[in-house]
């Protein structure tokens, strides 16, 4: 009588190799390849006996995997079939698609070494940089909206595509390498790569000047050399083993340079390596000196090769950008100076009482405490002066500094400094009025915590205390001796405290209505943490002081300029704001719940007959999924019979599938369950690194429950997976290449009701004037040629908008929202502020009693007493989404409308 998983003699099955540990592996690592196997005795109980069985624990397993004759070959074949798959009908469409609108537009910054701000790290934009500069792209086209015709402007949009297709094509010998590196055979290795190769999804997105593609790229070399590493195990610390760990963590942080998703990959080789160490503490042939040296070099492989690669990427990128541009109003002012023709500011140092100075928010970078002559309008103000964030420095920024309401400041023997925790009114310059807080209710909220801010005053009256503002340093600059006790320009940071409400002064960073220019509003926040309600002097002058030569003139004070870690150090903390910011309610937008299962996709792009979906390969994606769940149960399952002490073997392949299919269930799940966690819009493209995973758990799968049956029948079954693969990549094949297709084949290929691809652009649907089509090349070709149009996804209340209608809905939608269009692409980087929508349970209308202006001032004079319009620096977030036409932001500012409960943060 014999154990599953046993041979007559009563031994475990051993299946040659195997090359990471993970979920179901047990047993140290051994040093050399003497391994011992320690035999235990166990009972097996039937229904009339008790039998004695010598069960063995499983060894580890090593493959010993190189490349041979064959292997070459066939990575030949599959490379060219995968180049084939990727590049066919790369031209198609000839026009800006989704965010090719933002990513292509970048790779022209770097060309012309122009600043921008994205939230993703650089390396994928550089990338496309490169290969446009090599396809002779000159930077100049700026692919400021989907639909834009590339061959009319002849940008050579084919060569930029070709890069990530090339990268999506390596992809799927590298799945090739992972499988056989893992220990499977051939042919469950072509069976993993030919999955990777037909999933539609993937091609997409590898077709297009997008992201994603080189983020699977790295990260599927990352783990492919991983797993390269392990087949290196039996040579610790040879020049193989060196390479492939070295290797690993370089492609780790080239991962992490395109996109945050990338660093995903730590806790999966993390954890992987946790586990091998904790096994060769067991290792008795290894000394502590030995351990202690495969720690350092995993830490210096690991965690060290991907942050200096990192870092790397952004002083490239730094490098690039060398020039200043409106984009730079994203960044801090000490930012901003290391940048060519950038922010420059010389200022007197010390503020005294009747200086004139300019107060800057010092964390949002929105701009300058700011009014101007004209009232606010909502119906719960008070219809005094507006007090607003302006994004330029103008006359209407500038505000005196004067003593409190009834008191006197003796100047006799010279000027006064502004102390901490003084009490204060500042006036303003130009129309007169003292900033001002009472007990209203700003424009943009309801809250009674938060009071309007506003200016306030008349001839021949002196103000009231409700002008009293106590003036609270927060920080000092440590080399500027008193700049934590007195008012300094540019190196104090303070909080300006009203004095009757015990409110801050308070950035809202949200987009003031039309009657206001559409600047950003202040008001005055009871318990609001300091970061939106700092502030800091960056003008200062005393009228009267003597500036004739450099020996009378007072202490100066300027900006430093930030070196290289302080850079990196800020691009980094703002990403982290605008990526916890992307908040919204785009139409094609989906939670990771729904994405395993295909759910829905997303629209790219629209033409007549034509259209581009993404939408992965339905039944990759579901066997994916079911061999991600079949492997938790089975893993369960044995793990309850090997407590009754039952010892399946899984046909000889237990430890393998385990070993192999446990690793990559782990990486899946690092891949998908974090976007659980994530408040901000999500796509289905961020589930590409965990579908690859998922994929490899499929072709193993399918391994084990053929591994029993003659290798004939193993063989048809995979044959007939491949087919069913094949022929649903043809059926979706449409949506993915932008071919021609009719109506009715469009509603055929709905197989889940949720999938909104509009069938209306293909032939006979409502948006297509084309002739219906002909099964000779030229029809199609015909086809092809007809004009195009972009597909925004409007988004009008109440008023379902088909995509890709673009001849009527869309004018309709603008108007609807005052010329305010919605982003046109699938991921929002920015929420602006609605002026049509509550903010909060009012809205911004106008008061009876206080009139719109006419007309809006020249935007490009300075008046007294008028208001700026609005002419900030434009940043990209600002700009990221938006069409041309949108009305800009009125600051260098992210522009994201936080929500109440949130503003104390």
């Amino acid at each position: 009588m014999t154990t599953a998983g046993m041979d007559k003699a009563g031994k475990p099955h051993q299946p040659k190799g195997h090359s990471m540990q993970a979920a179901g592996t047990s047993g140290a690592r051994p040093e050399t390849p003497r391994v011992k196997t320690t035999e235990t005795t166990e009972t097996t109980e039937t229904a009339s006996d008790v039998q004695v069985v010598s069960f063995a624990a499983p060894a580890p397993f090593y493959a010993k995997w190189t490349c041979t004759s064959v292997d070459t070959a066939l990575l030949v074949a599959i490379s060219l079939v995968a180049l084939v798959v990727r590049c066919y009908r790369l031209s198609v469409p000839d026009q800006v698609v989704f965010d090719e609108v933002h990513f292509g537009k970048f790779a022209g910054k770097y060309l012309n070494g122009t600043y921008f701000y994205d939230l993703h790290p650089p390396l994928a934009k550089m990338m496309f940089a490169a290969a446009g500069r090599l396809s002779g792209y000159d930077g100049v086209f700026d692919f400021k909206s989907i639909g834009l015709d590339y061959v009319a402007a002849g940008v050579p949009y084919v060569g930029m595509r070709l890069m990530p297709a090339i990268l999506g094509a390596v992809t799927v010998p590298a799945s090739y390498v992972t499988a056989r590196a893992c220990g499977y055979g051939i042919d469950t290795a072509v069976l993993a790569s030919f999955l990777v190769c037909f999933e539609n999804g993937l091609v997409t997105q590898s077709r297009l000047i997008l992201l994603d593609s080189p983020l699977v790229f790295f990260t599927v070399l990352s783990l492919a050399a991983w797993a390269m590493f392990w087949t290196k195990q039996r040579q610790p610390f040879s020049r193989p083993w060196w390479f492939w760990l070295v290797a690993t963590g370089a492609l780790m942080g080239c991962a992490a340079s395109c996109k945050w998703v990338g660093l995903f990959l730590f806790p999966v080789v993390g954890l992987s390596t946790i586990v091998d160490l904790w096994d060769k503490i067991a290792d008795r042939s290894l000394t502590p000196a030995r351990w202690g040296a495969h720690f350092a070099a995993r830490a210096f492989g690991l965690l060290a090769v991907p942050l200096a690669v990192y870092l790397f990427w952004f002083q490239v990128h730094f490098a690039l950008l060398h020039k200043t541009s409106d984009a730079a109003g994203m960044m801090s002012a000490e930012f901003q100076t290391t940048l060519a023709g950038g922010l420059n500011v010389t200022t007197d140092r010390d503020v005294f009482y009747g200086s004139e100075i300019r107060i800057k928010s010092t964390n949002a970078r929105s701009g300058y405490l700011h009014s101007h002559s004209h009232a606010w309008q909502h119906t719960k103000g008070s219809g005094q002066q507006q007090v607003t964030i302006y994004g330029h420095a103008d006359e209407n920024n500038l505000w005196v500094v004067e003593p409190a309401f009834n008191t006197t400041v003796d100047t006799s023997n010279g000027p006064v400094p502004v102390a901490g925790g003084a009490v204060v009114r500042l006036r303003h310059k130009t129309t007169g009025k003292y900033l001002h807080s009472h007990d209203k209710r700003p424009a943009l909220s309801s809250q009674d915590t938060k009071f309007e801010l506003s200016g306030y005053g008349f001839d021949n009256f002196a103000g009231d205390s409700n002008d009293n503002f106590r003036l609270d340093i927060l920080a000092g600059d440590r080399s500027e001796p008193g700049s934590d006790k007195h008012v300094q320009a540019i190196y104090t940071r303070f909080r300006l405290i009203h004095a009757n409400l015990n409110c801050a002064v308070y950035n809202s960073q949200k987009k003031l209505p039309k009657w206001a220019f559409e600047q950003i509003e202040t008001n005055c926040m009871r318990n609001c943490m300091p970061r939106m309600s700092t502030w800091h002097v960056e003008y200062a002058r005393l009228p009267g002081t003597q500036e004739s030569t450099s020996a009378e003139r007072p202490p100066q004070a300027s900006y430093r300029r930030l070196g290289l870690w302080g850079k990196i150090a800020e691009y980094n903390r703002l990403m982290a704001d605008s990526n916890g910011s992307l908040t919204g309610d785009h139409p094609f937008a989906a939670r990771p719940q729904h994405w395993p299962w295909l759910r829905r996709g997303t629209a790219y792009w629209g033409g007549r007959g034509r259209v581009i979906y993404q939408l992965g390969n339905p039944l990759i994606w579901w066997g994916s999924l079911a061999a991600v769940l079949l492997f938790a149960l089975v893993r369960s399952v044995l793990f309850v019979l090997d407590k009754r002490r039952i010892h399946p073997g899984l046909a000889g392949q237990r430890a393998r599938y385990f070993s192999a299919a446990g690793f990559f269930v782990v990486a899946w799940a690092c891949h998908y369950v974090p976007f659980f966690l994530m408040g901000r819009e999500l796509f289905i493209h961020h589930y590409f690194p965990a579908l690859w995973m998922a994929v490899l758990v499929l072709a193993f799968t399918l391994d084990l429950f053929t591994a029993g049956v003659p290798r004939s029948v193993r063989l048809a079954a995979y044959v007939a997976v491949g087919a069913a693969v094949l022929y649903a990549f043809a059926v979706f094949s449409h949506i993915t290449y932008a071919s021609v297709w009719t109506k009715d084949a469009c509603l055929k290929s709905k197989w889940l009701r949720t999938w909104d691809f509009d069938c209306e652009h293909a032939i006979g649907g409502a948006r297509s004037t084309d002739p219906p089509p002909s099964s000779s090349p030229a029809a199609e070709a015909a086809a092809a040629e007809a004009p195009a149009k972009a597909v925004p996804v409007p988004v009008v209340a109440d008023k379902k908008v088909d995509l890709g209608d673009v001849d009527d809905t869309v004018p309709a939608a603008a108007e609807a929202i005052d010329n305010a269009l919605v982003p046109e692409i699938g991921e929002a980087y920015v929420q602006e502020f609605n002026p049509d929508k509550k903010p909060d349970e009012e809205t911004s209308e106008v008061a009876a009693d206080g009139p719109l202006p006419s007309k809006l001032e020249d935007p490009t004079a300075v008046r007294a007493g008028q208001a700026s319009p609005v002419q900030a620096p434009q940043s990209v977030a600002a700009d990221l989404g938006r069409k041309s036409d949108q009305p800009a932001t009125g600051a260098g500012e992210e522009n994201v409308e936080e929500k109440d409960r949130h503003e104390e943060l």
